[in-house]
């Protein structure tokens, strides 16, 4: 009994330093007073792990080993550091921004108690069925073994950024397992089991993530609620991810803060600090898997997009301002491109090659059977395109048609980067089918969004 409350505590503070580490460094730009404590642990997180994962690349590219005291030191005192600071600085302060708006100054907190309890307890289920699931059973699917689990066992075992001995995909980026062998160094040894439940975790902060941009849309209480929980009910592929020690519950996670932030930001309701904060969520995206950089490429063009189809005061100034997520992807992307080049490691040639027009027609195909095949997400995916002409004319004469561009532009991408992969026509409709619904996944949370802006015109 000893042990295994042993290497809970140790997880639990491992977990609580990614935490603590994602509130301090970006506290100067995002003021606690405009955001609600769920929103400051849900944003944290992800932080944290950008932070962390990105400093444990400098200290492979420096050629020094992981250890705890190495990883956590510098950023934990840095991180304590500028809290203090802010602390100091800020006594006195008490105006909050213009542009924040209180969430019961919004819409009632509630329609109805009862109805918030009950999708309360349905999430609180799926997240329960999602945790015993991840400890009870190791690692077991294929890209659990082969790529992130692979290489987080690699890199604890040799306490540094070892791709020696990993031939399949060592190009990917390393947020997932680097996230991972953090976590084992925390542990001290190597315990899927125990691991594993961060992914649950980093599902349910998705969640409350979602329920908190949903509220600053204008949603009350109850209907942010039922809209997390239809998102998470709805098919089985985010339940399914939520027990996998894969990297596109992390990218989902990741889009739907950039995407969300840079939304509200156009809809001038976003607190101050929200572009530097989806610029870590942005670079997060980039380190975080292969599709990540494109996918935040998209969220900036949709950005600039909108601006210039909806023309508002201030348009260059604003165009401008969307520097700051786009030095948060190069952020992401440019020290992992530095170790490839360093160590001369080829990227991409197994995912692009040719265009193949064949492959490009039968995707076409391929695609809706996976947006609307029930087992997969439901009738999310119908719901979202049922919000969308429910928007009207709110669709191209406001920054709604952000998320319309942002969603049909990424699945278009999908189209495209299928007619770029390098299969045999047999073998295609083999990996459409086992790679089409991750890559839907990575959207989902933003199409939910999509739904609440839905739900306010039926009201």
């Amino acid at each position: 009994m000893i042990e295994p409350a042993a290497g809970l505590l140790r997880l639990a503070l491992g977990l609580g330093a990614i935490f603590l580490v994602g509130y301090g460094f970006p506290a100067p730009t995002l003021p606690a007073r405009e955001r609600t404590r769920l929103e400051g642990v849900a944003l944290s997180f992800g932080m944290g792990a950008v932070f962390i994962t990105l400093w444990m690349l400098a200290l492979a590219l420096m050629g020094l080993p992981f250890s705890l005291p190495l990883i956590l030191t510098p950023l934990l005192v840095l991180s304590g550091v500028i809290l203090v600071i802010k602390r100091w600085l800020g006594k006195g302060r008490g105006r909050r921004s213009p542009t924040f708006i209180k969430t019961e100054n919004r819409k009632p907190k509630t329609e109805n108690p009862l109805w918030d309890w009950l999708f309360i307890a349905l999430l609180a289920l799926v997240i329960l069925f999602a945790v015993l699931r991840a400890i009870f059973y190791p690692m077991w699917a294929w890209d659990e073994i082969a790529t992130w689990g692979c290489k987080a066992r690699v890199f604890f075992d040799s306490r540094r950024l070892d791709l020696s001995c990993i031939d399949a995909h060592n190009y990917y980026p390393n947020l997932v397992p680097l996230l991972l062998t953090y976590l084992y160094l925390c542990l001290g040894q190597v315990n899927d089991h125990l691991v594993k439940a961060v992914f649950p975790l980093w599902g349910t902060m998705l969640l409350v993530l979602l329920c908190s941009l949903l509220r600053r849309l204008g949603l009350n209480r109850t209907q942010a609620l039922g809209t997390a929980a239809f998102f998470a009910l709805n098919g089985t592929v985010f339940i399914v991810h939520l027990q996998l020690a894969y990297a596109d519950l992390a990218l989902a996670y990741f889009a739907l803060g950039a995407a969300g932030l840079v939304y509200l930001w156009l809809k001038d309701q976003a607190p101050r600090g929200s572009l530097a904060v989806a610029a870590v969520f942005a670079a997060g995206m980039a380190w975080c898997k292969y599709e990540g950089p494109p996918l935040a490429g998209t969220v900036l063009l949709a950005a600039a997009l909108s601006l210039v189809w909806l023309r508002p005061p201030g348009l260059g100034g604003r165009l401008l301002k969307l520097a700051i997520p786009a030095s948060g992807l190069v952020a992401g992307y440019l020290p992992w491109k530095i170790y490839l080049i360093k160590h001369q490691i080829e990227s991409g040639s197994d995912h692009v090659l040719n265009f193949y027009p064949g492959q490009f027609f039968k995707s076409l195909l391929f695609l809706p059977e996976g947006l609307f095949n029930p087992f997969h997400f439901g009738v999310l995916w119908p719901a979202a395109i049922l919000a969308l002409a429910l928007c009207g004319r709110r669709l191209y004469n406001s920054p709604v048609i952000f998320l319309a561009l942002f969603l049909a532009g990424n699945l278009v991408a999908i189209v495209l980067g299928y007619a770029l992969a390098p299969t045999s026509a047999a073998e295609f409709p083999f990996y459409v089918r086992a790679t089409l619904d991750r890559l839907l996944l990575h959207l989902t949370p933003v199409a939910a969004l999509m739904i609440g802006e839905g739900l306010k015109e039926v009201n």
